[in-house]
């Protein structure tokens, strides 16, 4: 049998049809993240967008990932506590119908600080899980970029612990609602201006950090074309220095795609960190297509 992949969060939804020796027969990419559907139609905006995989299919079950499983989302899925691996992340995810579709929504994860925090997340954990069948090490620091970056440990194939960053939301807060950010002239990308940010966010406090991109640009310093690759490259500097505290090596999995790729690929480098690429989109296929194949054996692929 084929089935569908949805990888649903708050503002991207993402689908591929999937044949059964495991080919991408077709795919959907939109804007109906969860933030955009309305009174809870969570079966007619799946319908919008994967509505002709349906009907050509009728019994093809359909396996999902991110937010759709949150408070907010289709149906929640509570968080699994770390150490996690993939067999028992599937097994609980939450089984329903759409239909004559069978369904379900893989869970997030959740871990607590040595100070009795919590972090939190979804989508990412079957990432990390799903790439571990796609020569990923059982043992190993993963950065994950994002409006909420995550850095991940993977011990004897299980994550293990997690730590979250809200370097993207941080950049948007303050490029866009912010005195910081107000005297910037649009977002072109220069690479030394960004590296200086990455050095200055590295030495200093984030919050005094991040106020040069200001005051650089008032006294003559910084170019207002380059105070936005400055603000990024600031903030993703204090990440990258917090996380090299607790690091043994210099090898990092960098699980990324798109612009974000590149940032924190010249980044790490940049702060003596050895970037290893893995691809984040086809590491969400992986990890969909794994748990589909484990829910139902006759439907996924090798």
């Amino acid at each position: 049998m084929k089935y569908m992949a949805v990888d649903w969060g708050s503002s991207r939804f993402r689908a591929w049809l999937i044949d059964e020796s495991g080919r991408i027969m077709d795919r959907k990419d939109s804007d109906d993240g969860l933030k955009f559907v309305n009174s809870r139609k969570f079966s007619e905006t799946l319908a919008d967008n994967c509505g002709d995989w349906m009907r050509a299919h009728p019994h093809a079950p359909v396996i999902m990932c991110g937010m759709v499983g949150s408070k907010t989302g289709w149906f929640e899925t509570p968080y699994l506590d770390c150490p996690l691996d993939l067999d028992r992340l599937v097994a609980a995810a939450y089984r329903f119908d759409i239909g004559t579709h069978p369904a379900a929504i893989i869970p997030g994860a959740v871990c607590r600080s040595d100070a009795g925090h919590y972090d939190v997340m979804r989508g990412e954990e079957l990432q990390i899980l799903g790439s571990l069948a796609d020569e990923m090490p059982e043992n190993a620091v993963i950065c994950i970029p994002g409006t909420h970056c995550k850095w991940v440990e993977m011990r004897d194939g299980h994550l293990q612990n997690f730590r979250s960053y809200i370097t993207g939301e941080l950049f948007a807060l303050l490029r866009n609602n912010s005195l910081v950010g107000a005297l910037a002239e649009g977002d072109a990308y220069c690479e030394a201006t960004f590296l200086q940010g990455v050095t200055h966010g590295a030495r200093n406090a984030t919050a005094n950090a991040v106020f040069s991109a200001r005051a650089d640009v008032l006294n003559g310093q910084l170019a207002p074309q380059n105070a936005s690759s400055f603000l990024s490259g600031t903030l993703i500097g204090t990440e990258i220095a917090t996380e090299q505290q607790g690091m043994s090596g210099t090898d990092v999995i960098l699980l990324a795609s798109g612009p974000q790729a590149q940032l924190y690929q010249v980044a790490l480098a940049h702060c003596g960190l050895t970037p290893q690429m893995r691809d984040a989109k086809g590491a969400t296929l992986a990890g969909l297509s794994a748990a589909a194949q484990a829910l139902w054996p006759s439907t996924a692929a090798a």
